[in-house]
């Protein structure tokens, strides 16, 4: 079997010929997909400094799935993170986890306070597009963003007076399927839209059996209202609420003879207005401003029950309140490029009550019951700006400097059981990058970028439990800091698309956790603390190449390269729980049935290689098998009218788990229609 570094000169080779092939340029193709992430301009993937996947209405439409975390598999470098539940998925970048990953939600952050990070919360059917930046991005995008940003764009109104879709999916590996519908439309300088969803998930079928507690509720409702004030203004409103219940899939774990865990309840609620100003001044190209106001309700109950007779139950209600304000300008005032310049105001509250149920069942005969309840209110205030200049060094070669400077304050502010304490910040971020196309066929790229994740307010103030082990928070916990430096090249001749990107990371004051004395029988309480750092190398590659015989056939391959070394100061191991190799290859191939009608078909393999980890005692605690399964997609549209999809999942019905995630599931089918009026 390869070794990792083998795979990497394997794959630089395999690049380096695929680029040799073909010289000749073709018609532009997914690498002139305009995105604003990377640069906080619109500007093609082509010509774009960061890493960046796009997933956008084409995929978007075809996609048969409720879960936006499946919509993003297949980008190099992103795995997908479930922490049990099929329900909540969460994304991983680059091995860097969910909560070192900036979700956003029509460029606002998607917060989250618990050690999981933000789920992708989110119905497809209201989203237009998906951009994401592979590596650090905190001097454009913010906090949280050591491993990427994920910035989720909604749709906006209809073009014609009245149109809309209804799209329902099922699926036999869950025996259930999710159903929504959108009505839109413009009038005058009014344009709007109105969706709505919901879907229920059973239990997963795998190879292997049911899993129990692996099913999941969902129901949405989003809407857009837009007004063009005049050819230079234009304002809009949306609003979004998604409510979720889901299981926890959770076996026992050793000395346990009951476990189970639920999440009755978890909402979010989100409203935001939003400007768009363009050509105001003859150095004012284009202003954003927007404000948002956003609330989640979450609710998480456990109940363990261990050999001994000794159970343990608890319950957790939070509300978390995040209001906002974003600013940004493009400006044209040197003649050497256009400047960028922003800011951006966040304050996060976070108000929890905990109940914590122990029943020990001595002394005899009856035992005894201790319940504790524990409240808790903080919060937290980010100030940040920042600025970006481009500078075009000659027609082929555009330099960018940027820096951004962060001010934030946290504090608890009440609580029944811990002293009220404060945490502050001051930092400076910096970015530089450069991209150069020595032909219209190539973009080369070199980028030095710094991520930035400040402590959750859980990890500073809070105590929580899990199986009965307390964590306590830290206050006195510093920021997580990482720099990456990138070299990428893409490629768009003839029939060939490449994209490819080998980095560096290195992190460091990552949040760990450490055992404190225990103060009576029991497990040992834990609390967080900056210990860990983290250094990951890896190859990102995206390939495609269209036969020349065949026209409308694609081979593809899209995946990469791992190698993370996490460092706990006494300990140092690459069992890091990461898999070293993943991706997707496959072919695809289109064609006309009619004027009207396009059949298509993807035949594609899907897999990564095993993973371990190891804690900070050097001991193995978690652990995957590589896993490979072969799936087929068969596609019937019609130009205005419907679009049917089929999708038979793992065909050879191998058992599988990938890293983090619940056991795959069994040979399946999902099939979902459109109908366009």
């Amino acid at each position: 079997m390869l070794s990792h570094r083998e795979a990497i000169r394997w794959l630089a080779a395999g690049l380096l010929l695929a680029g040799a092939g073909s010289v000749q340029a073709d018609e532009p193709k997914s690498l002139d997909t305009l995105v604003v992430l990377g640069t906080g301009q619109q500007t093609s993937v082509f010509d774009n400094p960061a890493s960046i996947s796009v997933v956008g209405a084409e995929e978007l439409g075809r996609a048969s799935t409720s879960s936006v975390a499946d919509l993003l598999r297949d980008v190099p470098g992103l795995t997908v993170y479930d922490n049990g539940s099929p329900g909540m998925p969460r994304i991983t970048l680059r091995g860097e986890t969910s909560r070192r990953v900036n979700v956003q939600i029509d460029g606002h952050a998607l917060s989250d306070h618990s050690p999981h990070g933000a789920p992708l919360l989110l119905d497809p059917s209201t989203i237009e597009r998906i951009e994401v930046v592979r590596g650090p991005s905190s001097v454009l995008s913010g906090s949280n963003a050591i491993g990427g940003v994920v910035n989720i764009i909604t749709r906006r109104g209809g073009e014609a007076p009245l149109s809309g879709s209804v799209t329902a999916t099922g699926h036999t590996a869950t025996q259930g399927g999710s159903t929504s519908a959108t009505l839109q439309g413009a009038s005058g300088d009014v344009d709007w839209r109105v969706s709505a969803g919901a879907g229920d998930e059973g239990d997963r079928r795998t190879p292997d059996g049911t899993l129990d507690n692996t099913g999941h509720s969902f129901d949405q409702l989003s809407t857009h209202l837009g007004y063009q004030v005049s050819e230079k203004h234009y304002l809009a409103f949306k609003a979004d609420q998604y409510r979720l219940e889901a299981d926890v899939y959770s076996p026992p774990p050793a000395g346990f003879t009951d476990f189970a865990v639920t999440l009755p309840q978890r909402d979010l609620r989100k409203g935001g207005l939003f400007y768009e100003g363009t050509k105001l001044a003859p150095w004012l190209d284009e202003l954003k401003a927007s404000t948002y106001y956003q609330t989640v309700e979450r609710r998480f109950e456990s109940q363990a029950e261990m050999a001994t007779g000794r159970a343990i139950g608890s319950a957790s209600d939070d509300r978390q309140i995040t209001y906002g304000v974003n600013a940004q300008a493009e400006l044209d005032l040197m003649p050497v490029g256009q400047t960028l310049v922003g800011a951006e105001y966040e304050r996060d509250a976070l108000d929890t009550d905990k109940t914590s149920r122990v029943f020990l069942p001595f002394p005899p005969p009856q035992g005894q019951q201790q319940v504790s309840t524990v409240t808790d209110e903080a919060h937290i205030e980010t100030f940040s700006g920042y600025a970006q200049q481009a500078f075009s060094l000659d027609d082929a070669t555009t330099l960018y400097l940027g820096a951004r400077g962060y001010l934030v304050d946290a504090s608890l502010d009440a609580s029944s059981d811990k002293p009220l304490a404060d945490n502050s910040d001051e930092r400076l971020l910096g970015s530089l990058s450069l991209v150069h196309r020595p032909s219209d066929d190539w973009s080369l790229r070199a980028n030095l970028a710094q991520g930035y994740s400040y402590p959750t307010l859980e990890q500073l103030f809070l105590t929580t439990s899990a199986s009965g082990t307390a964590v306590y928070g830290n206050p006195d916990l510093s920021p997580e800091r990482a720099n990456t430096l990138e070299l990428g090249a893409r490629y768009r001749g003839g029939p060939v698309t490449l994209d490819a990107t080998l980095f560096h990371t290195r992190a460091r004051d990552y949040i760990g956790e450490e055992d404190l004395p225990a103060a009576g029988p029991g497990p040992a309480p834990r609390r967080f603390i900056n210990v860990d750092r983290a250094n990951t190398t890896g190859l990102e590659l995206r390939a495609e190449y269209d036969l020349p015989t065949l026209d409308t056939t694609t081979l593809y391959a899209s995946g990469s390269v791992l190698e993370r070394e996490l460092d706990y100061g006494r300990v140092t191991t690459t069992d890091s729980g990461t898999p070293r190799l993943g991706g997707r290859a496959g072919v695809r191939h289109a064609r006309p049935v009619s004027d009207t009608l396009m059949f298509d078909a993807d035949l594609y393999a899907r897999g990564e290689s095993g993973a371990k980890l190891r804690n900070a005692e050097g001991e193995l605690t978690s652990r995957s098998s590589g896993y490979g399964t072969l799936n087929v997609r068969l596609g019937l549209g019609h130009s205005e009218h419907f679009d049917l999809g089929l999708d038979l999942y793992n065909l050879l019905d191998r058992a599988y788990a990938p890293y983090g995630e619940v056991p795959g599931a069994e040979r399946s089918a999902s099939l979902t229609g459109t109908l366009y009026f």
